[in-house]
């Protein structure tokens, strides 16, 4: 099974916890979700128990914006970090813990996380 497909049976399993959009956007953007992952992995490899899923979605969408052109821009739904955040869980479940979630008025689940 290959990464994309692993990802969307994840979700499958917990759909009632991420939106319809999200769930459309990710297969054609797995260049994003791919770059989250790698600066998460930054973020635990420096020792960081905690951090913001928000604030990565801020710098992939700098270094997009400074270093693609303008056609070619990434575009990130800062909405989407509680997404990432939650993706992230399922698919790395020993790292449980980095981010925080809050309940969100759309769906009455967790899913924002804390900034720090």
């Amino acid at each position: 099974m290959n990464e994309g497909n692993h990802l969307l049976s994840l979700i499958a399993a917990s759909e009632d916890e991420f939106p319809e959009e999200f769930i459309e956007w990710l297969p054609n953007n797995l260049h994003v979700w791919n770059a989250f992952v790698s600066q998460a992995f930054k973020v635990i490899n420096r020792g960081f128990k905690h951090y913001s899923a928000r604030t990565i979605i801020h710098v992939l969408r700098h270094h997009s914006m400074i270093s693609e052109t303008s056609e070619n821009q990434w575009k990130i739904n800062d909405h989407h970090s509680p997404w990432f955040a939650r993706l992230f869980d399922l698919r790395y479940p020993a790292y449980k813990g980095l981010w925080e979630f809050r309940r969100t008025k759309q769906r009455g689940i967790h899913g924002n996380q804390s900034a720090t």
